[in-house]
């Protein structure tokens, strides 16, 4: 990293901008505001040790941008027109693109006074940029950094050919957007709560179309319904509207009109600029994505052990999961678990911990869609810390619940309601400002007692100097007395303490011989001996008695000549006044001092309460000197219960408006972060985490632009996904182009070709094709499907690999088998015919539906739900007006008819497929998409029911449809049930004959 320092001779001026004042002002009404100018500049000032600041001077100073970064912050400025200050465009939380390129340099800038102005023409006059100043430090310091490293030329071509796709896209979709309205066909209420006093609205789309989360759009070019998309997926668009407009001012059906955005696009050529400078976090990605080439793994740790039971292959994923430096793929097909492997996966890896930083790793949960993030997290959020980032009215119900806006309000009741208690007890030492504190009206208390005391004290000490005058007087005549008796008790003292030891010595000798054991012949001597030395303990203690009744004597005779003293001061008349005034003195100072211990207690009570570390002391202090030294520990402790009680009181005070703080700290200190791979670079939140392991789940349909932005900001990922199902959304426009491309000077055959390929299939794939053998795990037992279903996907799809554990589907009314097909070739050509809204309208077939909706009027209660899946919006547009005739009401047919793309990632126990082609020449249309056909048997857990003209589907002019198609036809007539359309009407004629 370069860095240089740089002091500029005088201060900076700031204004804001036009620009960011109209962005204040609109954060604002949004609820959303961060810091403003004052704010920023006030950070600027505290750091006197210099700013942090990198220049982008791409056409002149004049044109220079000015970047400043505070500890959390980074602003954009350009020199005003003058050249003597800033305009201030932009103030923001650091971004991952920020972080990088401060470490690749920056200045240290010096300066003595940082200024805020409204205006311009506020400036004072001599005031500079100092632009000249900074431009000529910034060239030095680039001087004399090393030189900017070179990537390899097959990364080249590969990033340029990633940001050609990118740009292209962005360029085709703005010139789209310009003249295609999004078409809808219904409007309503949104079904789930609320969460803004914006209006949500849901649209169901005539045609998928490609807008995602962020985009703003306009009801039929009316600037009153303008809004933001929320949530788009299949046929369905959130949108939540900038203002609430009434429900009846929405058209039933209208245009919705994308205005132009550069989110997306920005994002992706972050993650693109990120690779090309070396920014990526983990150093071999871009080595991984260009040339395919990955460090070789260590052996999986087999000794890894997961908190739940997994099946061999999902062990094999997880434990291997555990190892891999670079990348790991998970080819996940329909019902193997995947969501369980990856819940598995994302808690071993936060257990883990970070290498010597004692935190728990960092993992990144992301998809292309909220709903598969929001069904990950599902598994995860009762035993890791998680924080779902995105929109909350985009996201499910129990998703929304793990919001760091939800949390935030939950931390903050939990730390108001937890730290109750602490301000409680803090109380009596709280308010010293406005009126006293009841701490401090005691202590005031105890030191007017103790000051009462301490002059009692003194007043006692004084007395006393002038009695031991008068007694000194008094005693002399009596002195000779008094030390001839002090004399006397001084000898006998010594003589009975001689005694006592000789006493002693006697008892000692005489236990000792009464303990030793005699032969019994020697026992009338032992007996003799013995009695002698009782006689001579007995004598001692005789004599010990006498010399203790001399000693008393000696005492008595030297306490009376005391005595006698006393009553001679007691008798004088000066002596008389100062005994009286001392116990005067004397009763002052101990009520004094009860007072003291009185007033002191519940200071001890409280003191104890709030935990500021002073107990009770042990006994009671009767002297003045003690209480002096427990005064001052209990002013100590109140001064630090006192400047606990304000910061507390701040700190709660400050727990209301402290909810972007509070975000950032549950971000920072979270396991799981949860976001779509656009939201992990466009959330702010997000701005400068990057993450340990990034889990990509359904990776299979997420294109290559999209992948990057996560992938770039983890070490490790770990890709799970099937590219067996539906694949990334491919824009005509863009494809078309693709396939234009001619090679030339600009762009090589090989560009050409990775091009192509780039926007014709998933990243996932790809790698898939081309390390998937050494660096790939393929999920085997699946529990979804019945075994006769499974059986025949896994020979179709997977090589025959998936095992099935499922318990069967039943016995059935209708069919003899899970698998079964409805064939209409036995149907009269005219009747079983498709039809055609003209010439490049939709096609549909009337026989097939309502052939579908008398299965379901008589057959399909015989299940707990049901999906209704055909290929065209035409059929189910006609699906849809058959069935409400048929079931009564459009209530259970809304959400259970569409499209293969509306029921990717869903499954029912009853799922009915309609091919709708028939036709004389074979002709099948997009069916020969085979991924498509893959996602719609796939979705059943019972029963699989297929409708349509066999002859048609046999003859089908794709060689690979027609194949599937044989392949079909040979499962049914082994384990299958192939009816004719004639005997299924026959049987529904007589169902519905019975239930009348």
């Amino acid at each position: 990293m370069a860095t240089g320092a740089v002091t500029l001779p005088g201060g900076i001026a700031v204004v804001p901008s036009a620009r960011m004042v109209e962005k204040m002002a609109s954060a604002r009404v949004r609820g959303d505001d961060d810091l403003d100018p004052e704010g920023f500049v006030d950070q600027l000032r505290r750091m006197s040790s210099g700013v942090p600041a990198r220049l982008d001077a791409k056409t002149g100073q004049a044109a220079a941008t000015l970047r400043l970064y505070t500890d959390t912050h980074i602003a954009l400025l350009r020199p005003t027109n003058r050249n003597d200050g800033y305009f201030l465009n932009h103030v923001g939380r650091w971004s991952f693109q920020d972080h990088r390129s401060l470490a690749q340099g920056f200045l240290s800038v010096r300066c003595p006074r940082w200024t805020v102005h409204s205006q311009v023409r506020n400036i004072p006059a001599g005031s500079s940029s100092h632009i000249g100043v900074l431009a000529d430090a910034w060239t030095t310091l680039r001087a004399s950094g090393p030189p900017a490293g070179r990537i390899p030329g097959r990364h080249q071509e590969y990033l340029d050919t990633v940001e050609r796709i990118v740009l292209r896209t962005r360029d085709l979709e703005r010139d789209r957007l310009a003249v295609t309205p999004v078409l809808y066909r219904a409007r309503r209420a949104t079904r789930e709560q609320r969460f803004s006093a914006r209006g949500v609205y849901e649209f169901r789309l005539v045609e998928r179309c490609q807008i995602t989360e962020g985009t703003q759009v306009q009801v039929n070019g009316d600037r009153g319904l303008r809004g933001v998309v929320l949530r788009s997926e299949n046929l369905d668009m959130t949108i939540r509207f900038d203002d609430v407009p009434d429900f009846a001012r929405i058209p039933a059906q209208g245009a919705l009109t994308v205005l132009p955005s550069d989110v997306v696009y920005r994002a992706q050529l972050g993650a693109v600029a990120a690779l090309r400078d070396g920014e990526a976090v983990s150093p071999r990605l871009l080595a991984t994505l260009a040339e395919h080439r990955i460090q070789r793994s260590a052996p999986p740790d087999r000794s890894a052990v997961p908190g739940r039971d997994l099946e061999r292959s999902q062990l094999d994923a997880f434990q291997r999961a555990r190892g891999e430096p670079d990348l790991l793929l998970v080819l996940g097909p329909p019902g193997t678990g995947k969501t369980w492997t990856i819940t598995e996966m994302a808690i071993a890896e936060a257990a883990a911990g970070r290498p010597g930083e004692g935190r728990a790793r960092r993992v990144l949960v992301t998809s292309q869609s909220n709903r598969a993030v929001d069904n990950v997290l599902r598994g995860l959020a009762g035993q890791l810390r998680c924080v779902r980032v995105g929109n909350p009215e985009a996201l499910t119900g129990p998703a929304r619940e793990l919001t760091a806006e939800v949390q935030v309000e939950a931390l903050k009741d939990d730390v108001l309601r937890n730290t109750e208690p602490i301000t409680s007890a803090l109380a009596p030492f709280a308010d010293v400002g406005a009126t006293q504190d009841d701490a401090g009206a005691r202590l005031g208390l105890l030191g007017a007692h103790l000051a009462e005391a301490r002059q009692a004290d003194r007043d006692v000490r004084a007395r006393d100097a002038e009695l031991d005058d008068i007694t000194r007087r008094l005693r002399a005549p009596l002195e000779p007395e008094i030390a001839q008796a002090q004399a006397e008790i001084d000898r006998l003292d010594v003589a009975t303490e001689r005694q006592r030891d000789r006493h002693a010595w006697a008892r000692d000798r005489y236990e000792k011989a009464a303990a030793r054991r005699v032969p019994r012949w020697w026992a009338g001597i032992r007996r003799r001996g013995l009695d002698r030395r009782d006689r001579a303990v007995r004598a001692a203690a005789d004599r010990v008695d006498a010399a203790e009744q001399e000693l008393a004597t000696a005492r008595a005779w030297h306490g009376g000549l005391l005595e006698q003293v006393a009553l001679l001061v007691t008798q004088d008349s000066v002596g008389g006044r100062l005994l009286a005034e001392r116990e005067h003195a004397w009763g002052r100072r101990e009520r004094a001092l009860t007072h003291t211990a009185r007033t002191a207690e519940p200071l001890y009570a409280e003191l104890e309460l709030a935990g500021c570390g002073l107990t009770r002391p042990d006994g009671e202090t009767d002297d003045v000197a003690g209480w002096e030294q427990r005064e001052r520990k209990l002013l100590d402790a109140v001064g630090l219960a006192r400047t606990r009680a304000s910061l507390l009181d701040d700190w709660r005070g400050r727990i209301p408006s402290a909810d972007e703080e509070l975000k950032h700290e549950l971000v920072g200190y979270a396991d799981v972060i949860a976001a779509t791979c656009i939201g992990v670079s466009t959330k702010k939140l997000l701005s400068g985490l990057d993450f340990d392991l990034a889990i990509v789940d359904e990776a299979g349909q997420i294109a290559l632009p999209d992948l990057l932005v996560p992938l770039v900001r983890a070490r490790r990922a770990v890709l799970v996904g099937d590219h067996k199902q539906l694949p990334p959304y491919l824009d005509n426009d863009v494809a078309q182009w693709s396939r234009e491309l001619v090679p030339g000077t600009e762009i090589s055959a090989s560009a050409v070709a990775e091009t192509r390929d780039i926007v014709g299939r998933s990243e996932f794939e790809r790698l898939f094709e081309r390390i998937g053998a050494e660096h790939g795990v393929t999920l085997t037992t699946q529990r979804r499907m019945p075994e006769t279903v499974a059986t025949f996907i896994s020979n179709a799809f997977y090589g025959g690999v998936l095992a099935t554990v499922h318990p069967g589907s039943g016995p059935d009314p209708l069919f003899t088998s899970p698998l079964a097909f409805v064939d209409t070739s036995d149907q009269p050509p005219a009747r079983r015919a498709e039809s055609r809204a003209g010439a490049n309208g939709g096609i549909s077939n009337r026989l097939e539906a309502d052939l579908i909706a008398a299965l379901l009027a008589s057959y399909g209660g015989h299940h707990r739900d049901w999906a209704v899946i055909v290929p065209y919006r035409e059929q189910v547009q006609l699906l849809r007006q058959t069935l409400v005739r048929r079931l009564g009401g459009p209530v259970s047919v809304e959400d259970n008819i569409g499209t293969v793309d509306a029921f990717q990632g869903n499954e029912r126990d009853l799922i009915i497929y309609g091919f709708t082609r028939s036709n004389r020449n074979g002709t099948v249309g997009f069916l020969s998409e085979l991924r498509r056909l893959n996602v719609a048997m796939t979705r059943t857990r019972r029963q699989l029911v297929l409708v349509g003209d066999l002859e048609t589907l046999g003859r089908s002019q794709d060689d690979g449809f027609r194949a599937l198609i044989g392949e079909l036809r040979v499962t049914l007539s082994r384990v299958g049930d192939l009816r004719g359309s004639r005997e299924i009407e026959m049987w529904l004629h007589d169902a519905a004959g019975r239930t009348r």
